[in-house]
């Protein structure tokens, strides 16, 4: 596994944004209950990193206080890895974020008993002190991933990296519906990024999301939820086929989630 080191942050990029959620997963507030025992807190220079312990979800990671993964939502991962299995061969994948390690972890627990891991796995992550966190008190989520013979861990910005990335056989995307440049639109953001994977993939090659949550609870993100699904639905169809959704229910986040993926055109 090779450690690349971090790279020059572009100018405009809000790192704060570079997490996956971009919507509440849960009703306000959203950082971690009182119950939870305090792990870690600390601000990384990109973010503010708390680890808690739940009783009942265990390892919980948050970042810029919203909750992004716990150690029972197994199901996050098999959700991101599992449109990867209708590839005939992968050979070049990439993960975009996915600092808890989980997606990686996941992935290479699939593919590995049947002999189908890819020759060049890549896993973009911009802040390397989530990684060691999650390492340390998130091991149910990553296992050894990050230390995976198999696994190459890029310290970098993920949407930099995949803009020249090219003849990948599949992307997973882990990271956040919100812009990441100020005076973005959320369009913008959304039209831009499909596009940079698009360009990035062979043809025939899978890209597999996250996109946002049901908001069961929450009026707001019921709300925000008609508006980035169908900008990511648009997006995905101008450049990819045979689009397919699922709704997973996480088990800390309370609410289903959507995944999406398709294979590119």
């Amino acid at each position: 596994m090779g450690v690349h080191p971090p790279q020059q942050e572009e100018p405009g990029l809000i790192p704060s944004n570079g997490h996956r959620a971009g919507l509440r997963l849960h009703l306000p507030p959203v950082a971690p209950a009182a119950s939870n025992h305090l792990l870690a807190d600390e601000h990384t220079g990109l973010q503010h990193v708390v680890v808690t312990r739940h009783p009942r979800f265990g390892g919980q990671l948050f970042l810029d206080g919203d909750l992004q993964i716990s150690e029972s939502d197994v199901a996050y991962g098999v959700a991101m890895t599992s449109p990867l299995l209708a590839h005939p061969r992968l050979e070049r994948v990439a993960i975009l974020g996915g600092g808890d390690g989980g997606v990686l972890a996941e992935l290479i627990r699939t593919l590995e008993p049947l002999d189908a891991l890819p020759s060049e796995l890549t896993m973009v992550e911009i802040d390397p002190r989530v990684m060691e966190l999650c390492r340390q008190h998130l091991p149910a989520l990553c296992g050894d991933a990050f230390d995976s013979p198999h696994a190459r861990i890029v310290t970098g910005d993920a949407f930099a990296w995949i803009a020249q990335a090219r003849d990948l056989d599949a992307v997973v995307y882990d990271l956040t519906m919100d812009p990441v440049r100020e005076g973005q639109s959320r369009a913008e953001f959304i039209t831009g990024i499909i596009g940079h994977i698009a360009r990035a993939l062979r043809p025939g090659g899978v890209l597999s999301m996250q996109c946002c949550g049901h908001g069961r609870d929450d009026a707001a993100d019921r709300a925000l939820r008609r508006e980035v699904l169908p900008l990511i639905r648009q997006a995905v169809d101008a450049h990819f086929a045979r689009r397919c959704e699922q709704d997973v229910l996480v088990p800390s986040y309370q609410d289903l989630w959507t995944f999406l993926s398709a294979r590119r055109r």
